[in-house]
């Protein structure tokens, strides 16, 4: 029998096209060698190219996900995305503090078509109180930090914010030149080349990836920048298969 794997548990949409949401959690999972479980959040109708509309599953339904795989697994690490609603948020959170959870958070409010995915990004607040790490994209990260981020100096103002709000936050750079930083008591920054490519499912591949590196173990900087290393190979490799954009 082999060596027992690392558990990590997403927590995110149904993205039937396999390139976002908990779908590419557990693509995730199984490639950086953890096994994912997964609670899903909402069911969404979308393809490469658009989302149609979604539905979002009840709190109940969610918790009672939560409970079911915590009953049967070693759970250390989650990865949240997609919640859907102020309702799934508050339960998820609720979950984090039952469990002993550390809860690494992507918090989603718009698919890259421009579709928001929840009702109010006031809705969140109770998720990033609790969660260890959060992992905004730029325009995520100004909206919780109330600031305009318009260059590298920006991104450092509202990581400080942000920090101090709700702890240790990634701050992705893809918006602007590349550059992520982490804000987590010392500050880590981490620079790929932006690649010429529409490319759909990064954010969730990227904190996936963060959840996994932690659950093997590492610390949160060499988390970090393991994650977008793997990023960066994942970009490198997408493949056109469908009409829109290409996926890692």
């Amino acid at each position: 029998m082999d060596k027992k794997l690392p558990v990590v548990m997403g927590i995110a949409g149904n993205d039937p096209s396999g390139a976002s949401g908990i779908l590419r959690d557990i693509k995730t999972f199984a490639k950086l060698g953890v096994y994912g479980v997964g609670v899903i959040t909402a069911i969404t109708v979308q393809n490469t190219s658009e989302i149609r509309r979604y539905s979002v599953i009840s709190g109940a339904m969610v918790a009672e996900q939560i409970d079911v795989l915590m009953a049967d697994f070693d759970i250390k690490y989650v990865k949240i995305g997609m919640v859907g609603n102020g309702e799934n948020a508050e339960v998820i959170a609720e979950k984090i503090k039952e469990y002993d959870l550390k809860a690494i958070f992507d918090p989603v409010l718009n698919a890259s078509s421009g579709t928001a995915l929840v009702d109010s990004p006031k809705s969140l607040e109770p998720l990033l109180k609790e969660s260890y790490i959060i992992t905004p994209n730029i325009p995520e990260a100004e909206v919780f930090a109330g600031v305009k981020i318009e260059d590298r100096r920006g991104i450092i103002n509202a990581g400080k914010i942000l920090e101090e709000k709700y702890g240790c936050t990634i701050i992705k750079g893809g918006h602007l030149s590349g550059e992520d930083f982490l804000f987590c008591g010392d500050m880590h920054s981490s620079k790929q080349p932006l690649l010429p490519y529409e490319v759909r499912g990064t954010g969730c591949a990227y904190s996936s990836a963060i959840t996994a590196f932690l659950a093997r173990e590492y610390g949160v900087p060499e988390a970090f920048v393991n994650a977008r290393m793997f990023l960066q190979k994942e970009i490198e490799k997408s493949i056109k298969i469908g009409d829109g954009r290409v996926i890692p």
